[in-house]
């Protein structure tokens, strides 16, 4: 039993001489590259506690490197040998950039140097593409998870957010879709107006908030002045808040400031269009398009207001019986009729003339001087909507 005991104590005193060596980092690097990743993780955690190579920015590098490597091998054995390895990578990363003053690399298979940003690339794009795949096979919680793995790799990169969005919304992860948006805007400057849009069908409709609607939609609204879609947005909000009167009061003065502003009046116009003031509306969208013959969106706008009406008389007629009261009716409504679709005209041609390849001003055109037997410029028409092909998919 002695001799057993002084084994021991041999055996003890070896092992914390053989703790003491400085580690070998090159050769932890040499045992992740070859997929070793277990020892390789051992000695690099030695080497960051050990004095001799706890301040060289080698070593938090390979350390980046293997714990990325514990984050995408597809080894069970080493899947679970450290918690949140991703997040210890990219620590390790920026500890390593923080000792070192040059760019850090390895050798590829060919013998040229593969620098640190390529491979933090690489690890991106990984990530990213993992997240496709996962979507395309419908498996949207998954394609989130790597998703968010991009965030941690390029935190100012805005595509995982814009898919993470996306995706997230997709599968009525309201909460999941709105972080991410809400980065994108606030956070990283994002200009596009998907986010915005989609953070105010959040806010409005899922979560019942229409102030937080309203400040989302006003923000947007000074992003985007010139898209209409965000006005309807405010004015709908507006009205949900009970506060149209307001919001027409506000115009109206800011009107009396900008009287030659065309923007204000279409807004006006808008509003009470929604409000169901359509000789209102028509008011204000003529003053715009007065202020402003080419404002393509006053002109579209009352185009559409005098075609619908047009439309509706149409649709009315169509419905009438044949007997003598109801064709003497027909009769006068086919007046008014001519008498809406004549007030569409120049309109519909001013939006053509401001946008030539509007599809919706072509077929719309070509009915109308089919009904004024205009048939020449019908078939200008024609030739123009039959030059523009076919509408693309999903349009």
């Amino acid at each position: 039993m002695k001799k057993l005991f002084v084994v021991l104590i041999v055996l003890a005193v070896g092992s914390m001489a053989y703790a003491q060596k400085k580690p070998k980092i090159s050769q932890a690097e040499k045992l992740r590259s070859d997929g070793e990743l277990g020892e390789a993780k051992n000695i690099i955690d030695a080497a960051i506690e050990h004095e001799k190579t706890k301040d060289d920015g080698k070593t938090w590098y390979y350390r980046g490197l293997i714990y990325a490597s514990l984050d995408t091998t597809s080894n069970p054995n080493y899947q679970n040998l450290a918690t949140n390895p991703l997040k210890t990578a990219m620590e390790a990363f920026a500890k390593a950039d923080e000792l070192g003053k040059s760019e850090y690399f390895i050798s590829d298979a060919n013998g040229l140097p593969l620098l640190k940003t390529q491979q933090i690339q690489t690890l991106w794009g990984y990530y990213l593409n993992r997240g496709v795949e996962e979507y395309q096979a419908d498996n949207k919680d998954e394609a989130l998870m790597w998703l968010d793995k991009t965030k941690i790799v390029q935190p100012e990169d805005t595509t995982g957010y814009i898919y993470g969005g996306s995706i997230a919304l997709s599968a009525q992860n309201y909460e999941a879709a709105a972080d991410n948006y809400y980065t994108l805007i606030n956070d990283l400057g994002y200009k596009g107006k998907d986010p915005y849009t989609s953070l105010i069908y959040i806010e409005a409709t899922v979560n019942k908030n229409d102030e937080k609607a309203l400040e989302l939609i006003r923000k947007a609204k000074e992003q985007f002045p010139d898209d209409p879609s965000f006005t309807k947005s405010e004015i709908s909000a507006l009205i949900r808040m009970g506060k149209a009167g307001e919001a027409k009061e506000g115009l109206k003065e800011a009107i009396k400031t900008e009287p030659n502003n065309p923007v204000l009046y279409f807004q006006l116009a808008t509003l009470e269009e929604e409000l169901g003031n359509v000789d209102a509306a028509k008011e204000a969208y003529a003053k715009s398009n007065e202020v402003d013959p080419n404002y393509l969106n006053a002109a579209f706008n009352l185009a559409v207001l005098y075609y619908n009406e047009a439309v509706n008389l149409i649709t009315e007629k169509n419905n009438l019986g044949i007997s003598s009261a109801e064709l003497k009716k027909a009769k006068e409504m086919q007046s008014e009729i001519d008498d809406r679709l004549k007030k569409a005209l120049p309109y519909w041609e001013k939006v053509l003339e401001l946008k030539p390849d509007e599809r919706t001003a072509l077929e719309t055109l070509q009915y109308i001087y089919l009904q004024e037997k205009e048939y020449d410029k019908a078939e200008e028409m024609k030739a123009k909507l039959d030059a523009l092909g076919g509408e693309e998919e999903g349009e």
